[in-house]
């Protein structure tokens, strides 16, 4: 195989052409490529640093509502307890009066049971002993009835 100018003028324009188009078209294609690329790693950068401040900013949000809802639950079963301690003594004290006014109206009772038993007992024995005068007759000798026999039947009877 011969070689002629042909092949060789051939090998040699190619060769600048390469050289040419490497200059004008392939280095400033592969520039901007370089720079699309350097383009996009920095948004993606800064797309994930925002990610990262935007979950860590839901982090401390829900550490918040959650120590919030701590809180709530804090505060509302103190003051239930607090209600209910107030309900416990006001109960006691209500059931303190109440025990306080049976016992008086208990007294009162009894105060009131013995006065009439002492009044009806000079009654009774009155009228048991007219009674008797009169069922047995007056000219009939007998023994009046005593305040403690008559004490006696009452409470027998009470």
């Amino acid at each position: 195989m011969e070689i002629n100018a042909t092949i060789l003028v051939s090998t040699i324009s190619f060769i600048i052409f390469i050289f040419i188009m490497n200059s004008i078209l392939y280095k400033p294609v592969l520039q901007i490529m370089e720079k699309r690329q350097k383009y996009i790693d920095d948004n993606k950068n800064e797309a994930d640093e925002h990610r990262k401040k935007a979950q860590d900013l839901l982090k401390d949000r829900d550490e918040k509502v959650s120590d919030a809802q701590r809180k709530s639950r804090d505060i509302v079963a103190s003051k239930a307890d607090a209600l209910k301690e107030e309900k416990t003594k006001i109960l006691n004290d209500t059931k303190q009066n109440a025990q306080e006014y049976f016992a008086q109206q208990k007294e009162s009772l009894a105060s009131q049971k013995e006065t009439t038993s002492q009044n009806m007992t000079g009654d009774v024995a009155d009228l048991a002993n007219r009674l008797t005068t009169k069922l047995m007759g007056e000219g009939v000798a007998f023994t009046p009835l005593e305040q403690q026999e008559i004490s006696e039947v009452m409470k027998k009877n009470a």
